[in-house]
């Protein structure tokens, strides 16, 4: 999981503007110690958190929702779309978070928290789920390595007995894993005493064990309120929206930028050169723009929802233009994969209609699957410089 300060890039919020955190991705154990250090940037501003996550880590989530609730912090279920560069690009800086966060919009279609992130989502203060956002759950599991060891006893006789003197360990190695699919009786009650810790009724943990663990239980809007998992029926506008810091008194999460202080991006809006000393500027082309201008590129893309692994989906993502070369790159790609008959998740404002025409022939060919959706990726954006996916593989 990232978590990155996002200013809301809605038509006339300027200047003064709503502002949040987004936290994007997979709970690990790490996850508590970035976000304390993003905490520590704020200065004590409380800023709402937008959370998209498959799960992951309960230890993690359990610390995280602690963490938002020392810190009063409002949490809602979302999407972070962000305009111009997004954090997963190599190339993209933020002009180091403090006066220049990024900027983008938040929505809740097909937005996501479940497994343990609703363990996380519990400690918000003010909480919320719209009606296109998802909140699952489902049983624990829990992964135990085991280790063999090899010890090295020094000891001396003393009257005819063993003395142990010294105990070192000289070697450890992996001696396997196995996994269990139902939370023990200790990790029932540390959840229903956190449950407890923030309010929430304990039907959301009944829930949990009612749910195999290969499954994902969706808890119904109006469960959600009955079981104070929620505090009000409303969606994550209620804290991102960009006419919200029109209220008076402001929300706690709005930001006003004088005009000569605003970030770059936003001065450009309306400006207009000195007569006196014009200073030359390349246009910002819109993500639109940027997504009519990018030739369709073509990955394979492996599932990374915690629940599936080891044996988890995979597919080619098509996200651009569809340009002249569009067939013979996707038919290079089907080359590498051989008889894999993956489906195709297709992203694309149009573009070359012969082109369109021969790629569909050898989708058809080679008898694929296509569906009409976007692919969010997790470890970094194919069109990024420097992004190299392990074996070629993304996870998204």
């Amino acid at each position: 999981m990232r978590f990155v300060v996002v200013r809301s890039s809605a038509p006339d919020c300027e200047p003064n503007c709503p502002e949040w955190i987004s936290a994007e991705g997979t709970i690990e154990a790490g996850t508590p110690a970035l976000l304390r250090r993003l905490l520590k940037t704020l200065g004590g501003r409380q800023l709402p958190i937008v959370v998209n996550s498959p799960g992951g880590n309960v230890d993690a989530s359990l610390q995280l929702g602690r963490m938002v609730r020392k810190n009063k912090l409002d949490i809602a279920v979302g999407i972070t779309e962000f305009s111009g560069c997004s954090p997963g690009m190599k190339s993209c800086r933020d002009n180091d978070g403090k006066d220049q966060p990024f900027s983008g919009v938040a929505h809740d279609s097909g937005a996501m928290c479940n497994s343990a992130c609703p363990l996380m989502f519990a400690g918000g203060i003010r909480r919320v789920v719209g009606e296109w956002a998802y909140l699952g759950v489902h049983q624990i599991t829990t992964t135990y390595q085991r280790e063999k060891l090899l010890y090295r006893t020094t000891y001396r006789i003393v009257n005819g007995k063993k003395k142990i003197i010294s105990t070192r360990v000289v070697s450890r190695k992996n001696a396997g894993s196995y996994k269990t699919y139902e939370m023990s009786k200790a990790v029932e009650k540390r959840l229903s005493a956190y449950l407890k810790e923030m309010g929430v009724e304990q039907g959301v943990l009944s829930v949990m064990k009612a749910t195999p663990a290969s499954d994902i239980r969706q808890i119904e809007p109006e469960d959600m309120l009955e079981m104070k998992l929620v505090t009000s029926p409303d969606s994550l506008d209620l804290l991102t929206e960009g006419t919200i810091c029109r209220r008076q008194p402001a929300p706690a999460n709005c930001r006003e930028i004088p005009a000569n202080a605003a970030p770059a991006a936003v001065a450009a809006l309306g400006a207009e050169p000195s007569p006196t000393a014009p200073v030359p500027t390349a246009p910002v082309p819109s993500s639109a723009q940027q997504a009519h201008e990018q030739k369709m590129r073509f990955v394979v893309v492996r599932g990374s929802n915690p629940l599936c692994n080891p044996d988890c989906p995979e597919w080619i993502s098509a996200e651009g233009t569809i340009a002249a070369g569009t067939a013979d790159e996707l038919r290079q790609l089907l080359d590498t994969i051989r008889e894999r008959r993956l489906p195709v998740i297709v992203n694309s404002p149009g573009g070359d209609v012969q082109a369109a025409l021969a790629a569909g022939r050898l989708i058809r060919e080679r008898k694929l699957d296509v569906a009409v959706a976007r692919t969010d990726f997790l470890d970094c954006d194919p069109g990024a410089a420097g992004c190299v996916a392990p074996d070629g593989l993304h996870t998204g």
